[in-house]
């Protein structure tokens, strides 16, 4: 066990009673009002936005960190690389490809913290989460609850217990299906957490207000 930040830059616990906690970014999407560029391949603050995301999970994950990517998208040395077959079939059927190929659990506590590469923030919200989950050990997860202008479940910034998650989508098609339609069937702890923390990364205005941020 270690510690990450938490609520506040306070440290916590890492992970909450010890368990395997897996990590999937989903790394395959174009931004269509970015002009169709790999947004996993955007430069912020001189770093990759798909390094940056991975950098900022890696505290937090002990166990397997899955990047959801085509072959055009370097994934580096340490991650596991998929992607849904075929191609094109949506975040939902991302997270299930990213599922299909973490190790057996060696456990049922074993989590899953899944986001976007277009979050450049995500990483700083893994503790507010695990905090969250810890301190609501009978739900399904914890989902982050934020965005402008009015917050929202933000279901790919969010933490999943992998049994919950992997036997709900294993129910269901998950080719071209929504996100939010298929998981707010799951008992999720909703956390708050500041728009500019969970703020994604869609169009042009997206991209100047986080290049200022990172200093780009």
């Amino acid at each position: 066990m270690t510690t990450i930040p938490g609520p506040g830059g306070r440290p916590v616990s890492w992970p909450a009673g010890g368990g395997t906690i897996h990590g999937i970014v989903l790394a395959g999407g174009t931004g269509e009002r970015l002009g169709r560029v790999s947004k996993a391949d955007i430069v912020l603050g001189g770093r990759r936005l798909l390094d940056r995301v991975l950098d900022g999970l890696r505290p937090a994950v002990n166990g397997t960190l899955v990047v959801v990517a085509p072959d055009s998208v370097q994934v580096p040395a340490g991650c596991l690389r998929t992607l849904e077959d075929p191609p094109g079939g949506g975040p939902l059927a991302g997270v299930a490809a990213g599922l299909a190929v973490l190790p057996a659990p060696t456990g049922a506590g074993e989590l899953v913290l899944v986001c976007g590469v277009d979050t450049p923030g995500a990483g700083a919200l893994a503790g507010r989460l695990g905090q969250a989950l810890a301190g609501n050990p009978g739900h399904d997860g914890a989902v982050a609850v934020g965005g402008e202008p009015e917050p929202y479940r933000q279901y790919l910034q969010a933490l999943y217990r992998r049994d919950r998650l992997a036997g709900l989508l294993g129910r269901v098609p998950v080719r071209d299906r929504g996100v939010t339609r298929t998981l707010r069937v799951l008992d999720l702890v909703e956390v708050a957490v500041p728009a500019d923390v969970c703020r994604d990364l869609d169009s042009p205005a997206d991209l100047a207000w986080w290049a200022d941020r990172l200093g780009d």
